[in-house]
């Protein structure tokens, strides 16, 4: 397989497929992964967090408003210690 057509299915999803995951927050890691919660809701996470218990799930923080950036490091920090 050539190495131009290895991941072409992240050019199509959002910010290439990368975001803040909610369990661990980690930043600008890539989440391909779903675990699902108590309630049977699937929440997409990194690859070290996929094979969590569903107790560790449903204290996963919503994080659509977190940006990637050391200046909202704090917010996550806080969210962190909360969990």
């Amino acid at each position: 397989m050539a190495k131009t057509k290895r991941g072409k299915g992240l050019w199509n999803t959002l910010s290439r497929g990368r975001g803040t995951c909610p369990i661990c927050l980690a930043t600008r890691i890539k989440l391909l992964y779903s675990a699902t919660n108590s309630e049977g809701k699937l929440v997409t996470v990194c690859k070290k967090c996929s094979l969590v218990d569903a107790k560790i799930v449903d204290k996963a923080v919503s994080t659509v408003n977190l940006g990637f950036r050391g200046k909202l490091r704090r917010e996550l920090n806080q969210q962190k210690q909360s969990v």
